[in-house]
């Protein structure tokens, strides 16, 4: 049996809840790299993802709607006007997602110890996440959770930290 994980998915999206799982996954990792032979291999991902928007296709014709680039000042497409907002959402999830990293490093004064590295993912969250740790093979998933109660719990049989917890092929840690 394996006491140890090498690497460890954050989705993260600023919250609390994100934070909380963050400083799990941390101590987690640390545990990992004391009783694993590999020390320098343990990974904790940050993965944030915007969430896609739903366009109907016939919004993207060939007019321009009046919208004007923000890089350029010339008049644009919704399809160009929505790929620049997605790049600048990008951006600064990542500097916000690099910023975390640096200040976890600053404050633990472990940066050689643990290994972290930030991804930002556009599309739907659930299906984004259950794909990334999939592809990377990700031998565990820490994630955040609203800690509903009675009726708003019922209501929230959709949420993504459900979707992660029923389809990942490895374990999922919810963290309050």
């Amino acid at each position: 049996m394996k006491y140890y994980y090498n690497k460890i998915l954050v989705p993260y999206d600023s919250s609390k809840r994100s934070d909380n799982a963050l400083s799990e996954a941390t101590k987690i990792a640390e545990m990992s790299r004391i009783s694993s032979r590999h020390n320098g291999n343990i990974k904790i991902i940050l993965l944030h993802v915007i969430q896609e928007i739903p366009t109907p296709p016939s919004l993207f014709g060939t007019g321009h709607f009046n919208l004007v680039s923000s890089k350029t000042g010339d008049k644009i497409s919704l399809r160009e006007h929505m790929k620049e907002l997605y790049q600048e959402m990008k951006a600064d999830a990542t500097k916000t997602l690099n910023d975390k990293i640096a200040g976890y490093h600053t404050n633990m004064k472990q940066e050689g110890q643990l290994k972290m590295r930030a991804i930002v993912s556009i599309g739907y969250t659930a299906d984004k996440i259950i794909e990334f740790a999939n592809e990377e093979q990700i031998d565990m998933i820490i994630m955040g959770t609203t800690g509903l109660t009675g009726v708003s719990k019922i209501k929230a049989l959709g949420s993504v930290a459900r979707k992660v917890s029923e389809r990942a092929n490895c374990p999922v840690m919810l963290v309050h």
